[in-house]
């Protein structure tokens, strides 16, 4: 156990930034954390470094080697274990009287207003707009203030929302104001399809935990102006070296959230019947099916590296889109009457069935792509 004395030695440096009432906040702060992965890490390293006393974390995955370059609380022989279970021992290791509540679960429609509810910050470090959304939505309900962060390729963001009860004349700002309404999944590629340079995920990961220090201890600025602003995004380019910030306003005529919808998407509908409610995920089991049957033959065109993150399920001959022709693709299939083509997520099959045509042979894209077996 550490003892008081301890803890404030291990902070010192810090103390000659901070109040010991500052200080004390962030002990005592209740930290609600949604994804142990490439932001989660690297952000709850930094809170927990810093002395925030209390973090409940949400994450149903186990650690795969693919991750590792960049959710930075584990290592190669953590394979197989669960995320929460890690970074708890981690997190302990780095600060020994802080309290992680690791729970191998997911952000549900059923329990997000409750898990928001009990927070004095959400952070937001999931990776599916399902889940940012109904994040999103259940601070607003119960009026929580939300750290929220996204990263792709080289960029990423990262703002505090605050709106909802509580908030600035009651009103305040959330995603909703900057986004409001949820994209489709395919609408932009993930992280295996488009790719992330793991220390990219450090910076904006970085960013989105110092948004929770200066809300937490309510740092002001030189002028007294408050710190932390709900609505200010900051937008990071590692290629040019740039942080640029922008300011959203509350748009007065988009009407509160008060509660979560029924339905997000497949990764936050663990308590609804996801085939029911998502007609693309149901075709594509039943294409799966009939590939394991020897009715179809499926043909996989992501390039090489995508494979080595991520594969179906069942035998598939790999034709990678940057070699797909007409003819390489009849002889990849042979004399298969239905040809089942798929991607990471849909987008480039869909290109494939809907532009490539051979004699006799049905081609069909897979719905969802290689997500739709989860």
């Amino acid at each position: 156990m550490t003892t008081e004395e301890d803890e404030l030695r291990r902070v010192a440096r810090q103390l000659n930034l901070i109040t010991a009432a500052q200080q004390e906040r962030l002990h005592e702060a209740r930290v609600l954390v949604i994804g142990a992965g490439g932001l989660g890490c690297p952000l709850m390293q930094s809170l927990t470094a810093v002395g925030v006393g209390h973090i409940r974390l949400l994450d149903d995955d186990t650690v795969d080697l693919t991750n590792i370059h960049r959710q930075v609380l584990f290592g190669a022989g953590d394979v197989g274990r669960p995320k929460v279970e890690v970074a708890a021992e981690r997190l302990a290791a780095l600060q020994p009287g802080i309290v992680v509540d690791a729970d191998q679960n997911r952000l549900t429609t059923g329990n997000a207003l409750a898990e928001c509810g009990a927070a004095d910050l959400v952070i937001d470090g999931s990776d599916t707009f399902a889940t940012k959304y109904l994040s999103a939505d259940a601070c607003e309900a119960t009026g929580t203030p939300l750290v929220w962060g996204t990263v792709l390729r080289f960029a990423g963001q990262a703002a505090l929302w605050h709106s909802g009860p509580g908030s600035a004349a009651g009103r305040g700002v959330g995603l909703r104001d900057f986004f409001p309404e949820q994209p489709d999944a395919a609408s932009a590629p993930d992280c295996a399809t488009a790719g992330v340079l793991g220390a990219t995920t450090a910076v904006v990961g970085n960013l989105m935990a110092t948004e929770a220090v200066k809300y937490l201890t309510g740092l002001t600025r030189p002028d007294g102006e408050p710190a932390s602003t709900p609505g200010r995004v900051l937008n990071y380019d590692a290629l040019a070296g740039t942080v640029r910030a922008l300011t959203v306003r509350a748009d007065t005529a988009r009407e509160p959230v008060t509660g979560v919808r029924d339905f997000y998407g497949a990764a936050c509908a663990a308590s609804i019947d996801d085939v029911a409610l998502d007609p693309g995920r149901a075709e594509a089991r039943r294409l799966l099916d009939e590939v394991r049957a020897g009715e179809a033959v499926a043909v996989d065109v992501r390039e090489p590296h995508e494979v080595l993150v991520e594969d179906l399920d069942c035998e598939s001959v790999k034709l990678p889109l940057s070699r797909l022709n007409p003819d390489a693709l009849a002889e990849a299939v042979g004399t298969a009457e239905k040809v089942v083509v798929y991607c990471a997520s849909g987008v480039r099959s869909g290109m494939v069935a809907d532009n490539v045509e051979l004699d006799g042979v049905e081609i069909v894209s897979l719905p969802g792509g290689t997500a739709a077996q989860r």
